[in-house]
């Protein structure tokens, strides 16, 4: 009789810390398949006879993606696909279209979606922060207003901790000289 049952669906899926390459377990002999997002499939491989597999990715998922790992037997019966998250190690881009309102108390820009921009001035104090919005623009108040030309830098920070280069801004001067 033909071969019609489908393999168990790949187990013991790990992303390594680089994104580069996922291992596992899936039935022994069976063509492993790794799909991105998309339905691309980015790496695949043929479990060993202990039922272990190593896929090495034709490019590494490093931004948190979610990845559908199935098997395939020889009869090309192919598993459930089992999903699996790859590590989230891509620092966001540093905040963009910066400006510092002309009386010095907000700053506003864009940055990562969701993530958190931080401002701090020349001494390293943070002056405050803001979650970017779904739509990347954000408004951060400051604590102090910045009238003095005051170099300001802004870094975005994802939920997992990956921060940004920093982005500088030069405040306003709009304080007038002390009198003669």
């Amino acid at each position: 009789a033909p071969d019609t049952t489908a393999p168990a669906a790949p187990t013991d899926i790990t992303v390594s810390d680089d994104g580069a390459t996922v291992t596992g377990k899936a039935e022994a002999g069976s063509t492993v398949a790794i799909k991105d997002a998309e339905g691309n499939t980015i790496g695949s491989a043929t479990a060993g006879s202990n039922g272990t597999f190593s896929v090495t990715l034709t490019t590494a998922q490093t931004n948190g993606e979610t990845l559908t790992v199935t098997a395939t037997d020889a009869a090309k019966n192919t598993s459930a696909a089992t999903t699996t998250s790859a590590p989230n190690t891509t620092a966001p881009a540093a905040p963009t279209d910066v400006t510092v309102s002309d009386d010095g108390a907000t700053v506003t820009g864009k940055a990562e979606a969701g993530s958190t921009v931080t401002i701090k001035d020349a001494d390293g104090n943070t002056l405050g922060s803001a979650t970017a919005g779904s739509d990347g623009t954000f408004s951060v108040t400051l604590t102090t207003a910045q009238t003095n030309g005051e170099t300001l830098t802004l870094t975005a920070t994802d939920a997992v901790g990956n921060t940004s280069a920093a982005a500088t801004i030069t405040a306003p001067d709009t304080t007038a000289p002390a009198a003669p």
